[in-house]
């Protein structure tokens, strides 16, 4: 029954999916062809109609394929509308490669780049209005999907209170199934239905459509024999796993290897294609920004040089990437004896160590600027956690839980809790928090975000000494 109402629900979308590019055709075509001007004439009807079968026919099928028409009960609108703007994009090239070898029909390039925005615009628009209609009604009572959730613990009790946070989805829990013999009773308010002995019965009564499993690691052979029990039934069965909630699972991810199911606890942020488009992000950048700073940066050079005794630029060796050492360069901003007796110490204001136009630097930030070399070696990227000391490594790892996790991306001349006020002389605890929160939310949005409010607030700043 199930099974039937969601391919009916896939039926109805797929229909009007199609309606809606129909009508992006129609508007793209009208735009091109009425309103912009066209010397070259406009092509017969049936090349029309004949590109217009073949786009609705890609439509449907990449649709498909991107898995559009899949239930999508409790998955979050962003990535429906992921879904669906990859499915357009698809269909769209796959337009292109056909038309371009169909030589019977006639097509014009200006139809085809109105057609794509137009078309995702308008898919997203429609998938967007129908979310917000089912979820409005799911929220008043309609469209309901009743559930069970198999567990008492800890790990129930936080699967009932997500699934009453997220009414959205149309998921109504009636009751909990205990692991043990704990027939009587109440959790948040939910009776106890019964133990795993009654599990088969009780959906049959209830007439349950879900079922949640959400019971703790040491009852990993009840787990078994509940996926069994239910083998016989025609309810959805989710899993929830006992590691959800700790301390290393603040990134979970699930894939699949060859048919098994794979849970990714943590893993590297920055690989695939988000680690190409960021290390051409950071060359392009940092060569721009060279040009841009050349004649400041020789300005500065010269200023050092014929003010005090020592390089021009100076050498440090701080953390990055995968815990390995670099040289990190910087404008000299102290005395070539700075540390000889302090050792490696934080900045402190009025730094007595710092040169005139070393304290100018410093709290202009001018100082990071050679760091773009950096960039350009790989050494480091234009946004990320800020690199640190290996002498004060110890000490952070002692003091501040979690802090390797920033290692699993390169170190950066600016980053999210530097524009948020947490450099310099400040709590190593909330600025991993930042960082943190950067490396489990990176996309090239953020990475322009971060760099565009750097530009205002990253120069200068009262934490900068």
């Amino acid at each position: 029954m199930l099974k039937q109402h969601s391919q009916l629900i896939g039926f109805v979308r797929g229909c009007l999916d199609l309606m809606v590019a129909g009508a992006a055709w129609a508007a793209a075509y009208c735009i091109r062809f009425d309103l912009l001007p066209h010397n070259k004439g406009i092509p017969p009807l049936h090349d029309v109609i004949v590109n217009l079968i073949l786009f609705l026919g890609l439509i449907a099928v990449c649709f498909n394929g991107v898995g559009a028409y899949k239930p999508r009960r409790i998955k979050s609108i962003i990535e429906e509308l992921r879904v669906i703007l990859s499915g357009s994009v698809i269909a769209w090239m796959l337009l292109l490669v056909c038309i371009y070898y169909i030589e019977q029909t006639k097509f014009t390039r200006g139809l085809l780049l109105i057609l794509l925005p137009l078309s995702v615009a308008m898919l997203l628009s429609e998938r967007l209005a129908a979310r917000i209609v089912l979820n409005t009604l799911r929220r008043n009572g309609w469209n309901l999907r009743y559930a069970i959730i198999v567990g008492s613990g800890r790990l129930a009790q936080k699967t009932l209170y997500r699934l009453r946070e997220n009414s959205w989805t149309g998921i109504r829990v009636v009751g909990f199934v205990a692991e043990e013999d704990r027939i009587h009773g109440h959790i948040r308010g939910l009776p106890i239905l019964g133990n795993l002995d009654d599990l088969p019965r009780t959906i049959e009564t209830q007439q349950i459509d879900s079922v949640f499993v959400a019971m703790s690691g040491r009852h990993a052979r009840s787990i078994r024999r509940v996926m069994k029990m239910l083998e016989d039934t025609a309810v959805d069965v989710r899993v929830i796993p006992d590691i959800y909630g700790s301390p290393v699972t603040s990134n979970l991810s699930v894939s699949e290897l060859d048919g098994m199911p794979v849970i990714s606890v943590r893993e590297n942020p920055l690989e695939g294609w988000r680690a190409i488009y960021k290390r051409t992000f950071d060359i392009g950048g940092a060569s721009l920004a060279l040009l841009v700073f050349a004649l400041p940066m020789l300005l500065i050079a010269l200023a050092i040089k014929f003010t005090s005794r020592g390089p021009i630029l100076y050498r440090q060796q701080r953390i990055s990437f995968g815990g390995k050492p670099f040289d990190i360069l910087k404008f000299r901003s102290m005395v070539i004896t700075a540390e000889h007796e302090s050792g490696a110490t934080l900045a402190v204001p009025n730094d007595p160590r710092c040169t005139a136009v070393g304290r100018w630097l410093r709290r202009t930030s001018l100082d990071e600027l050679p760091q773009l070399f950096n960039v350009i070696a790989g050494h480091m990227s234009l946004v990320g956690p800020r690199p640190e000391r290996p002498e004060l490594m110890a000490r952070i790892r002692r003091e501040v839980p979690g802090f390797p996790m920033r290692l699993k991306v390169r170190a950066g001349i600016t980053g999210w809790a530097q524009i948020n006020g947490y450099r310099g002389d400040t709590s190593f605890r909330k600025r991993l928090q930042y960082d943190l929160y950067y490396v489990h939310n990176w996309s090239p949005l953020l990475d322009i975000k971060i760099m565009f409010i750097t530009l205002f607030r990253g120069f200068r700043h009262p934490n900068a000494y």
